[in-house]
């Protein structure tokens, strides 16, 4: 009877293995750059409800497993976008700076803060719009919006308060709209794009190659001339495994390649 009870156990602790391990899962590590909407929200009530909204939204993320670009390079490019007059900006100056900080996605944020009057009482609401833009393809994936209201002991304990609710919120539905975009990315095969610089022949025959290998389901040229050109290779696997096979098939081509750089889901290689 032992034995059985001991055999059911062991068979419970496997099985609860089994399911944490195929259980949903955060978007495999992916590295996210959060910029905070400044423009005209600059005032004190404003920066206090970015500021906890900004530390929920980190907490949420880094808790499950995503990375964030740290607090300092984040700011610098809300002061830059700020800079250029688009409090909110287009898509593709969002995924230029999240590129920049080599982040695969760039979650940009606003807030409208409401004070309750200190003779009524001391309380805020905090609102928050946010998109989650592909950095490699400047395409919005989702847009959500939550808020919260919350009491305090002061004013800025209240926004504080309110805020960190928001984020949570906030950053619930985002990470539930990544999700769904990676695992359907998963399925249908996620856009790498690589630039190639060399002989037209020789980007022609990694085409070639890199049309018969089983990671790629299809190799579109969207760019060439000048010893240039840039292909958008769909595939089911992420860039680093497409990169890895590409070296595989150009070393057995004999086809010398160096990557110049690399950024989102978009890679420079020059043919020597």
């Amino acid at each position: 009877m032992r034995l059985i009870l001991l055999t059911l156990f062991c068979f419970s602790l496997m099985l609860t293995a089994v399911i944490a391990a195929t259980g949903p899962k955060p978007a495999d590590g992916e590295r996210l750059l959060l910029i905070r909407a400044v423009g005209g929200a600059t005032s004190e009530k404003e920066l206090a409800a970015q500021a906890g909204i900004y530390d929920s939204m980190v907490e949420y993320l880094t808790d499950r497993g995503y990375r964030v670009v740290d607090r300092a390079a984040a700011e610098k490019a809300a002061i830059q976008i700020a800079a250029t007059h688009e409090i909110d900006p287009v898509l593709n100056k969002a995924a230029s700076y999240g590129l920049t900080f080599l982040a695969e996605y760039t979650i940009h944020f606003k807030t409208s803060t409401i004070v309750k009057d200190p003779e009524k009482g001391i309380g805020a609401l905090v609102r928050v719009s946010a998109k989650i833009v592909d950095n490699t393809g400047a395409r919005i994936i989702a847009a959500k919006l939550a808020e919260a209201s919350s009491g305090g002991h002061t004013t800025e304990d209240a926004i504080d308060k309110a805020a960190r609710s928001a984020g949570k919120k906030l950053t619930e539905l985002l990470c539930k709209g990544l999700e769904q975009h990676v695992i359907q990315s998963g399925n249908e095969g996620r856009t790498v794009t690589m630039v190639f610089e060399g002989r037209e022949a020789l980007t022609e025959r990694l085409v070639l190659l890199l049309e018969k290998s089983a990671l790629v389901a299809a190799v579109k040229e969207v760019e060439a001339g000048g010893g240039k050109a840039t292909l958008e290779i769909i595939c089911k696997s992420r860039r680093d495994q497409i990169e890895r096979e590409l070296l595989k098939l150009a070393s057995q081509q004999k086809i010398q390649l160096q990557k110049i750089r690399s950024e989102g889901n978009r890679s420079t290689w020059k043919i020597k």
